[in-house]
């Protein structure tokens, strides 16, 4: 039966304390695309004074990921540090889980060169990805290792994808709502949430629009689950989703396992569950189950758009959902 989640129990920080980190190997993949990266055409220049040009890896589109992850496995790169937003995680570690044998896999350290960068906030990213690759070169008993899976995603008429936030129901419809029509960055996201909460709070059309429940059948670690429709459904292996909330409590303390988070709650109810979901601190009598699981299944009646790391992926009417082996994320040893 699907593990439920215990209020309290170790999170984030547990496993980061277990694995101080020796000397390292570092290797660099830059998404110059993304929001930081291309607001700093100087950043990959400035990133060469601590990695050698072999070891550093610059990439413009999604195609050339691969090979520069190929170049940079053929170096012996044994921590990767990963520059760029919440997408560009999954799209750098997807393929690299697929490519490299996992004898091989890297340590992980994501840094913030995105414009939100929910992901690297999470596992403890702080500063720019200079101060933070200096002190790794510098200090590299600073940092600890993070043992958490990939959630890999897998369509039933299409290609896995692999990140750390997999999302259905309102998630996506709040995305589609924050790409088509707002600022991108915090304040766009939480324009959209405020439009969102405001509409619950009135009974509004856009809030209906948005939570209107999903007819679905789901099996976590092949049981069914007692819930034949949806508002929200999202699988994370980090603690945060974004804006500061938290809902993904045991994420993280079981390196085999990923944190998947349900409810079928209307808007006005779930919108008055928000600040215990920001706070990380289950309530009783919660409107939102939680369970720490290695798989689920989801059959939707009819077809449905998902999320990987902020990325929409085309509807499809089943999905399932796993973990992958566990990666060694680098997170501030530090940390509380």
């Amino acid at each position: 039966m699907a593990r439920s989640s215990i209020p309290g129990a170790r999170g984030e920080n547990w496993r980061a304390r277990q694995y101080p980190v020796p000397a390292v190997r570092i290797g660099a993949l830059v998404n110059t695309r993304a929001g930081r990266a291309r607001r700093d055409p100087v950043l990959v220049e400035r990133l060469h004074r601590h990695v050698p040009a072999e070891r550093l890896r610059a990439t413009r589109s999604t195609e050339e990921i691969a090979p520069a992850l190929d170049v940079l496995r053929k170096a012996d790169v044994d921590t990767l540090v990963v520059v760029g937003g919440d997408g560009s995680v999954g799209g750098t570690l997807g393929v690299l889980v697929e490519r490299w044998p996992a004898a091989a896999w890297p340590r992980v350290l994501l840094a913030p060169g995105g414009t939100v960068n929910t992901i690297s906030r999470s596992l403890g990213a702080t500063g720019t990805p200079e101060t933070l690759l200096e002190r790794l070169c510098r200090s590299p008993e600073c940092f600890a290792e993070s043992r958490r899976p990939l959630v890999r995603v897998t369509p039933a008429d299409g290609a896995s994808r692999s990140g750390m936030i997999f999302a259905n129901g309102v998630a996506v419809r709040w995305l589609e709502l924050y790409y088509e029509d707002s600022p991108l960055g915090v304040v766009g996201a939480t324009q959209v949430v405020a439009r969102i909460a405001g509409s619950a709070l009135v009974g509004g059309g856009l809030a209906r629009r948005v939570f209107a429940p999903v007819a679905a059948r789901i099996e976590l670690d092949e049981h069914p689950l007692d819930c034949d429709r949806f508002t929200v459904v999202a699988a994370s292996s980090v603690l945060h989703i974004g804006l500061g909330f938290q809902p993904f409590h045991t994420a993280g303390s079981d390196p085999e396992r990923f944190h998947f988070a349900i409810t079928n709650a209307p808007a006005r109810r779930l919108v008055r569950e928000l600040p215990a979901l920001r706070a990380g601190k289950p309530t009783p009598g919660s409107c939102v189950t939680h369970h720490s699981v290695r798989r689920a299944r989801l059959r939707f009646e009819t077809p449905q758009a998902w999320s990987i790391d902020a990325d929409l992926h085309p509807k499809t009417r089943e999905l399932e959902l796993s973990a992958t082996p566990p990666l060694r994320f680098l997170t501030s040893a530090k940390r509380p």
